[in-house]
């Protein structure tokens, strides 16, 4: 992995910032310096904004007693896939080629009714939120790139859309886990779906207008659900949680390994500047 100067600079004034905040607040702890290179990128620097979120997740890792770790993960993960709302979430796919997740979401199988007690909101903002998240953003490029959400509205029915439901999940985890939106389709949108995304835009602000209604795919009619599902069910369940597993292992290998590098600094016995053209240099590393 790589950063630019920009960006070390930016990670090394949040993790400055970070640290006196937490002195002044016994409740809060420091993070690793991935969390850290993490939040300054998805934040681009901005250090009141990259403090806020830090501290927000800590919030919410109290809260819903989240330990950190890839058994916990894939526990809660495994919870939400295959019990509590099986085949919401499709498919989780990193592309290299491009540097972004992408993630395939069937609404007409999400049920907001099962999420109800502590525990089952700690399946659903633990696994579906938190860790999901946390393998999303296993590497600096996939930070920097974002994800693609692919969801299929076929099917969507007045069960499947709740107000509080998605309220409740936009103001515990969404709204301060630093994470970047590139792009949302939704396929085959029926009528519950358009009224869940004027939904949305009434609080989510600028997120919810990536939100692209009414897409289908060129040369292909039928619910994306079924492209991935060969060649079982069964199978492709036992896919989705294996590549889980290797994102989050990435993960959290970075967040124990990863250091980061010093920023440069500039003296006069520096040699002349050779990037005429605006481009930043990258400080290599190991992560």
């Amino acid at each position: 992995m790589s950063m630019t100067e920009e960006e070390i600079g930016w990670a090394h004034a949040v993790k400055t910032a970070f640290r006196e905040h937490v002195e002044q607040n016994d409740q809060l702890q420091d993070v690793s310096d991935y969390e850290y290179a993490h939040c300054a990128i998805l934040t681009r620097g901005n250090v009141a904004d990259a403090v806020d979120r830090l501290e927000k997740v800590q919030e919410f890792r109290k809260e819903y007693k989240i330990n950190d770790s890839v058994e916990e993960g894939m526990a809660l993960l495994h919870a939400l896939t295959q019990e509590q709302q099986p085949w919401f979430l499709v498919s989780v796919d990193y592309q290299p080629d491009r540097g972004h997740f992408t993630l395939v979401y069937d609404y007409a199988r999400l049920n907001p009714s099962a999420v109800d007690f502590p525990e089952d909101w700690r399946i659903w903002l633990g696994g579906g939120g938190y860790y999901l998240s946390q393998l999303c953003h296993c590497n600096l490029m996939a930070c920097r790139e974002g994800q693609v959400h692919i969801c299929e509205c076929e099917g969507m029915t007045a069960k499947n859309f709740h107000m509080d439901f998605w309220f409740r999940s936009w103001h515990h985890f969404a709204a301060f886990y630093p994470h970047k939106y590139k792009e949302c389709s939704w396929l085959h949108t029926s009528t519950i779906a358009i009224m869940q995304h004027a939904f949305f835009k009434s609080f989510m602000g600028p997120l919810a207008e990536i939100i692209r209604v009414g897409c289908n795919f060129a040369g292909y009619d039928g619910r994306i659900d079924a492209m991935f599902k060969a060649p079982s069910e069964a199978v492709a369940a036992e896919r989705l949680l294996r590549t889980c597993l290797s994102f989050l292992r990435v993960r959290y290998h970075h967040e124990a390994t990863f250091r980061l590098p010093e920023p440069i600094i500039a003296t006069n016995d520096d040699p002349p500047d050779n990037n005429d053209e605006g481009e930043n240099e990258e400080g290599d590393f190991d992560g």
